[in-house]
């Protein structure tokens, strides 16, 4: 019998001899960046108490910390996070990574390499994982993208006992503003750094701000009027057609750029066409309503340069999510593949825009 106990106890010690200490990162020693604004509620891309007037669901939109990433120096050989979500629901097109989870980028000489990814778990709301293990005890700087589709309620990284720490802050040379819908806001990328704006801000290293909202970029103008707070903007990205019925889309858009330019009198604005829904192909009150929306806002961009409006720029939904059909995980939300594809198109237009070639 004392063979037994001796032979747990053993087995006990064995194991806490295997567990290294941790060091405990808050989130409070890091800095928040990909927001339009520099203060804000914690993980909120906006404070929506201060923008009242907005619609209630793009107000809850707001709270989700879709874009929103931080960025490290450690020569940790191990990164691991605790986090806790508002709920632990799923949408039933995106992965629970994309919606719920974080993922890790380190950089390179040539870029942003990837590094690993935090799972969420699919009942509680709190989770912990393990991103990255058996580094090499060299320095770091990692880049940790937030949740797209969730609220994030808390976070705290977890490095090895007496590794270095770091917090670092990246230095931007454009800010682009990006409002539109659920395919601005990440869906349906399998992970948070493939969403199409954090894409284009790593690949020209300018600070492209995620104001996507789900099924409800309607050209309010009290959505202009926020982003007529926004500072130093060098593009205004308009890719809110999806969500907008062809009759909204012509009541609504010449006001929506009319009072964007009560502010940002000679900001570029680039006015993108809805995607060519590939549930279209066989449903045909879908192809005629995407039809009639694209011709709408191309009637409506005409309108603002006879109107005198400078420095627009348009953008036609041809070939952006290509053309085999295969781009979009349900016939609407681009996979990564169509991502890749919208970048395609989508980042040139930009540097020709802001003359970054």
């Amino acid at each position: 019998m004392q063979t037994k106990y001796l032979l747990i106890i053993i087995g006990l010690l064995s194991n806490f001899i295997g567990v290294k200490a941790q060091q405990i990162i808050p989130s409070s020693k890091l800095t928040i960046q990909g927001r339009a604004f520099a203060k804000g509620p914690d993980f909120h891309r906006i404070d929506t108490t201060k923008y009242h007037d907005l619609p209630p669901a793009v107000k809850k939109l707001y709270t989700h910390s879709a874009g929103l990433f931080v960025t490290f120096h450690t020569n940790s050989t191990k990164l691991s996070i605790d986090w806790e979500t508002a709920d632990a629901t799923l949408g039933n097109n995106s992965t629970p990574i994309m919606s719920r989870g974080f993922d890790a980028y380190v950089k390179e000489p040539d870029g942003w390499r990837f590094a690993g990814v935090a799972r969420p778990h699919l009942k509680n709301a709190e989770s912990s994982f393990t991103m990255v293990e058996n580094m090499e005890k060299t320095e770091k700087e990692f880049l940790l993208y937030f949740p797209l589709y969730k609220e994030l309620r808390s976070f705290q990284l977890q490095i090895d006992e007496g590794a270095t720490f770091t917090p670092t802050v990246q230095q931007y040379d454009k800010k682009i503003i990006v409002y539109g819908s659920s395919i601005v806001h990440g869906a349906s990328a399998s992970r948070p750094g493939l969403a199409y704006p954090a894409k284009i801000s790593r690949n020209i290293n300018a600070d492209v701000i995620n104001m996507g909202v789900s099924g409800n970029a309607r050209m309010e103008l009290t959505v202009a009027q926020m982003i007529n707070d926004m500072e130093d903007v060098d593009l205004i990205i308009m890719d809110c057609v999806p969500n907008c019925s062809p009759e909204q889309v012509t009541e609504r858009t010449f006001a929506f750029v009319q009072e964007l330019r009560k502010v940002h009198s000679d900001t570029p604005i680039l006015m993108m066409e809805s995607i060519i829904r590939q549930i279209g192909n066989y449903n045909q009150e879908w192809k005629k309503k995407r039809h009639e929306q694209n011709v709408n806002f191309r009637t409506e961009y005409d309108r603002l340069q006879a109107a005198g409006y400078k420095n627009l720029f348009y953008l036609p939904a041809d070939h952006l999510i290509g053309d085999d059909y295969e781009g979009t995980v349900d016939g609407t939300h681009p996979t990564d593949v169509g991502f890749e594809r919208m970048v395609k198109i989508i980042q040139p237009a930009i540097e020709k825009i802001l003359d970054l070639r």
